[in-house]
């Protein structure tokens, strides 16, 4: 069982950075297509679960949500990008905050990029390690959902991602496997020290 972030709480929720906690402290962010697993998979590396909202109804987090966590970091949930039925104007405001977020946040050391590991690399994913390379900001892949593949699958789906991103770990994740919920947390807690 993961204890290495047992203790989280909300602290606030933003849409600029000028609006970030006063606290300078390391930060992770969390990014990903909506409906990806980003609010399961906070809440599993919690071991909580309903701190952070999940929603059936993709498009829901809107803001830069904060959770302070162990008191020493950050956690910012990003929202979900590449939902088609939000609107475009809507989908463009997303995008410029959580670029103007990236960009500039100085305590961002790293972003969690979450990619459904039953897909291939969708467009709206590639656009978005495109820009972190672009921009050359670190990153880790994080392929959710993998407890709906076989293990032949998984490890073909692996493979791909692996070829795709080199330069980057990539880790396979489920809330229902204890395995892969370690790992994350200990790749997490030693990249954001």
């Amino acid at each position: 069982m993961n204890l290495l972030f047992s203790k989280a709480e909300f602290v606030k929720s933003i849409t600029d950075v000028s609006q970030k906690p006063q606290e300078k402290l390391p930060e992770a962010a969390f990014a990903g297509r909506s409906n990806v697993g980003k609010s399961s998979l906070l809440n599993a590396l919690f071991n909580r679960k309903k701190l952070v909202k999940t929603s059936s109804t993709p498009g829901k987090t809107q803001l830069l949500n904060y959770f302070l966590v162990n008191e020493r970091y950050y956690f910012v949930d990003l929202p979900g990008y590449g939902y088609a039925k939000t609107p475009k104007a809507v989908s463009a405001k997303w995008g410029k905050m959580i670029e103007k977020y990236i960009l500039q946040s100085q305590e961002l050391k790293f972003v969690c990029l979450l990619i459904d590991s039953r897909h291939k690399l969708m467009q709206a994913d590639e656009q978005m390690s495109d820009w972190l390379n672009f921009n050359s900001i670190p990153y880790i892949v994080i392929l959710t959902k993998v407890d709906k593949l076989t293990k032949n699958q998984l490890a073909k789906q692996r493979r791909i991602f692996e070829t795709t991103f080199p330069d980057h770990h990539v880790l396979p994740f489920s809330v229902n496997s204890i395995e892969y919920k370690q790992a994350l947390a200990e790749l997490i807690y030693n990249m954001i020290k």
